[in-house]
């Protein structure tokens, strides 16, 4: 009897396991699990047509080009998202021109790379993620464009030292609950954020709308 409880216990352990196993690999990324910000496309870049309700939301992972991993895309259909992730070059000028368009007032300044020279009318413009950065000149672009994620941090660093003086909220816009010592920044369409705790953040990034007036209204 006791063989046989053993035999019906691993079994179900290994049914567990391999379930967990499959559940794992299946599940969608979380909200806040794409790096940079939110799309702010409403067209697809494919098809060039108006995304619905149905629209298919995807974060890239496994790219040829390692930068485009963690980018969160939308597409009108799943056939739209094949032919992208199939041959990236041919829609990604089209959708870094579209991202510039519909980008925000830029936060900071200075550049990022040379972080002593101001920005002006002269500045470049490189997409990473969604999100638009300016440097100074041709030769910041090639230094960013080797490390962009280590460019993306300090981009939210000076963000939130811009930004968090002035900040007048204190109450999480998910929750609702107030800030405390653990408050977590987060940085979306160059706007700090705060929120209560990390399981606030991909709400907030799924619709940073709805956080912003939030924000607004709380001043």
């Amino acid at each position: 009897m006791r063989n046989r409880l053993h035999v019906a216990l691993v079994s179900l352990a290994a049914l567990a396991a391999a379930t967990l196993s499959v559940a794992m690999t299946a599940a969608p990324l979380a909200g806040d699990a794409f790096g940079g910000d939110p799309s702010p496309l409403d067209t697809c870049v494919v098809s060039g047509e108006k995304l619905g309700a149905d629209a298919v939301t995807t974060v890239l992972t496994g790219m040829k080009d390692k930068n485009l991993d963690g980018t969160q895309v939308k597409f009108c259909c799943a056939k739209c998202e094949a032919s992208f992730k199939a041959d990236p070059s041919k829609y990604l000028a089209k959708m870094d021109e579209a991202i510039v368009k519909a980008a925000a007032a830029y936060p900071l300044d200075n550049c990022l790379v040379m972080t002593d020279e101001k920005l002006d009318e002269s500045a470049k413009t490189v997409v990473y993620q969604n999100r638009v950065y300016k440097l100074c000149c041709k030769k910041c672009v090639a230094r960013f464009t080797k490390d962009p994620a280590k460019f993306a941090k300090e981009y939210d660093a000076a963000v939130i030292a811009k930004q968090k003086p002035t900040y007048k909220a204190t109450t999480c816009p998910i929750s609702g609950k107030p800030l405390g010592e653990g408050a977590v920044d987060v940085v979306v369409n160059g706007r700090l954020v705060r929120a209560c705790c990390n399981g606030c953040v991909g709400p907030i990034k799924a619709d940073p709308k709805a956080a912003f007036a939030k924000i607004d209204a709380s001043k």
